[in-house]
């Protein structure tokens, strides 16, 4: 198992599962993994329980997530089983089956993708086969199934009766939550070589806020599709297309008028929402989920090294490099703690104040390939090999 992650850490650390192209091709190209942290350890994180969806992922790229609310928690494997679960873990409330149904029949797999989110009634995924599908949240039946215009590998995002997704191809798309029937689209334009990816839109203020494969951040109306503007947190330089890769892969964190987000080969960037106008920017590289709490934000760069930085003005608190290239997931807040996870299977748990470890979790032998999903008592986490992991989060007095 490690000898292979090796072969791959610079590949998918960079998730340069690139769209039609081979870019590495020999033992030169290889980044050293960093060896697994020692350290003392000095919290002791439960795992409240945890169930099994099918053959999970594999070993594909997804951005497979569960979703949970106050009835259930909700997860999918990518060849097309959904379950829900209670919330804790002792009762399946239902599982369905997409794999047998007859609209799947001409696909070799439903290869689910696009995450899990949910409305009052209905459960929202996206397929690679260019497919978002509704289901009843009460029995899992399926409701409705639209074709789109592309790979939807980012969640799809519900607010105000509407369901919109970001496509491979750059495409917005607005759905109708209730019938699937297509509202609007946006196209944009698509550079020649992106990495395998899309980021997950953003709704605050009527507005949907997303990264683009061009190295923008744009917003446009949920209402219509207009689009509102435009700005660059990254710009294409260097002699190759992969030097020039861009993409903002990562969903925007949107929180009192501020847009904070991250690109590739570009810049951490705080952006006042309303104006479309640049606050402040830092020369970070990155392409997973960040996260924010209080006055910081947490996130990852494109080698694994953890920040934390202050979001008023930009500057670093700290940064953490032990996990150098261990294919290291996006960042999630656990209250005095943030948690990632890496391709081996661990979870590392780190504290926020100063960047230290402080616990260490292996969960599968397959590896973790997103980060885990906060409740205000739970971590959820789906692992590759298609595990469901409730696990405690500590208790704010917790030393």
């Amino acid at each position: 198992m490690k000898k292979w992650f090796k072969r791959i850490a610079i590949i998918s650390s960079a998730t340069l599962l690139l769209t039609g192209c081979s870019v590495f091709s020999s033992e030169d190209d290889v980044v050293v993994m960093a060896e697994l942290p020692a350290f003392e350890p000095s919290y002791q994180p439960q795992i409240a329980w945890q169930e099994s969806i099918g053959n999970g992922i594999d070993k594909y790229y997804s951005q497979l997530q569960p979703a949970v609310d106050q009835q259930a928690v909700y997860v999918a494997s990518r060849d097309g089983r959904i379950k829900a679960f209670s919330l804790d873990g002792e009762k399946s409330l239902w599982s369905t089956d997409f794999r047998d149904d007859q609209r799947n029949q001409l696909n070799r797999s439903a290869r689910f993708s696009g995450g899990i989110s949910l409305s009052p009634d209905s459960l929202f995924i996206g397929t690679e086969n260019a497919q978002v599908l509704a289901f009843n949240k009460s029995d899992g039946e399926l409701k409705w199934l639209a074709k789109v215009s592309g790979e939807v590998i980012a969640q799809p995002v519900y607010a105000n009766g509407k369901v919109v997704v970001h496509t491979s191809r750059g495409d917005l798309i607005c759905l109708d939550s209730n019938t699937g029937d297509m509202l609007w689209t946006l196209t944009n334009k698509q550079p020649k070589l992106t990495l395998r990816g899309s980021a997950t839109p953003s709704i605050s203020q009527g507005g949907i806020v997303y990264g683009r494969a061009d190295g923008f951040v744009a917003v446009a109306l949920l209402a219509d599709g207009r689009p509102l503007w435009q700005l660059p947190v990254a710009r294409p330089h260097g002699a190759t297309e992969l030097d020039r890769l861009v993409d903002v892969d990562m969903q925007p964190i949107i929180n009192n008028g501020i847009v904070y987000t991250l690109a590739y080969n570009g810049n951490l960037t705080a952006i006042d929402l309303l104006k479309g106008e640049q606050l402040w920017s830092r020369k970070y590289a990155g392409f997973r989920n960040i996260a924010l709490s209080g006055n910081s934000l947490y996130l990852c760069d494109y080698r694994g090294y953890i920040f934390a930085v202050d979001r008023k003005s930009g500057s670093e608190l700290w940064v953490n490099d032990k996990l150098g290239y261990r294919n290291v997931t996006g960042v999630t807040v656990a209250n005095q703690y943030i948690v990632v996870g890496d391709g081996e299977g661990y979870l590392h748990w780190i504290n926020r104040d100063d960047g230290a470890f402080v616990a260490q979790q292996y969960l599968d032998s397959d590896g973790l390939y997103m980060q885990p999903i906060a409740t205000d008592t739970h971590l959820y986490l789906q692992t590759r090999s298609g595990k469901l992991i409730a696990i405690e989060k500590p208790s704010l007095n917790v030393e």
